[in-house]
This record gives C-alpha cells, structure tokens and sequence, in this order.
C-alpha cells in the first residue's frame, strides 16, 4: 500500500510536466531553455552540497522533505527532482525538440503510472518493479503517442515502448534520467533512419 508522502511524492513528480509544456508553449528557443535550464539544475546541485556537507542545512533540508525522500537519498545522492532536472537539460540539449518534448512527457506520466500502479497492485513481479506497473505506465505512454502531432506515430509508440522498458530494467541510473534518455534516443535513432 502506498503513504501519503509517496502520493505527494508523485503529485510534485506530476509538476514536471512543467518542463516539457514550458518547452513547447512559451520558452520556444532550444538554447533558451537550456540556459534556464542550466541556472535551475546549478541551484539544485548546490543545493544537494550544502545539504549533504553542513549539518545544520542537512536538518532543515529533512525536516522538509524527509518523509518524502527514499532511502538512497537519505544517503547523500542526488535526489529524484535534481534528477528530473538533469534528465531534461540533457534531453533538451541532446535532441530535437519534438523528441525533447514528448520523452519527458512519457518520464513524468509514465513513471507515474507505473509507480502508483506497481506499488498498489502490482502483484508479478521483475526485481522491485511489476509487470502491472509496467503495462500501466505503457498505456498512459501510448495515449500520450497516439494525440503527439509533432512526431510520426511509430516513432512516438517506439519511444513509449522504450519509455516503460527503461523504467523496468534494473539499470543502476535514476528513472528521471534513463527514461527520457533512453526514449529520445530512440526516437532521434527512428527519425534521423527514416
């Protein structure tokens, strides 16, 4: 069964939506967002130095947010928002926007999904993830790809396949980061072949 905090967890998880709708309504420059970008992922990692070197920052910071924060985190790594931040810039710099776009798209409703889903009722399990979080998280994805007008429709399915295969794995990277890397990639792979 899920907590509260790890519902809220996935609420502020939710707001990353922000960057990709930013990216594609008001901010419409790729260098323009990378330098905004850029300036917040700074903040964040400053931010993780001081909470991980000075005890007093170390207190604030988890009296805040502990609740929230999984164990990995406690331990003096990145947290999942630093992540989400680094995972966008790198997308964003990386590839083009419509890919940019909808591959942080599939990180935060997607992963979501698959969180929410896996943790209630995901009963088959692969390592620490389900089968049922899996298959959740790859239809809210294929949602996504089937109403994205910016790409052709097997490249943006291609993308929300491999979106839910990188959450899944067990590689040693955050979910933040390997979901849209993973995704763009293939999608740029799709439309640079074709």
């Amino acid at each position: 069964m899920i907590t509260s905090n790890e519902y809220l967890r996935k609420i502020i998880h939710l707001f990353n939506l922000i960057i990709p709708f930013g990216y594609l309504f008001f901010i419409h420059e790729k260098w323009d967002m990378v330098i905004l970008l850029t300036v917040f992922t700074c903040l964040f990692l400053f931010v993780e130095i001081l909470r991980n070197k000075i005890g007093w920052i170390k207190s604030l910071f988890n009296s805040l947010f502990n609740s929230m924060l999984r164990g990995h985190e406690l331990d003096g790594k990145l947290t999942g928002a630093t992540w989400v931040l680094i995972g966008a810039l790198t997308s964003i710099m990386l590839f083009s926007k419509p890919v940019a776009i909808i591959a942080l798209i599939f990180m935060s409703l997607g992963d979501t999904t698959a969180g929410l889903i896996g943790q209630n009722f995901g009963k088959h399990k692969v390592g620490n993830k389900s089968w049922e979080g899996f298959f959740s998280g790859l239809t809210v994805c294929i949602i996504v790809a089937i109403n994205f007008p910016l790409l052709p429709l097997t490249v943006s399915l291609a993308g929300a396949l491999t979106a839910m295969i990188m959450e899944l794995v067990p590689i040693p990277l955050d979910d933040n980061f390997k979901i849209p890397l993973g995704s763009g990639a293939i999608m740029m792979m799709l439309t640079t072949s074709a």
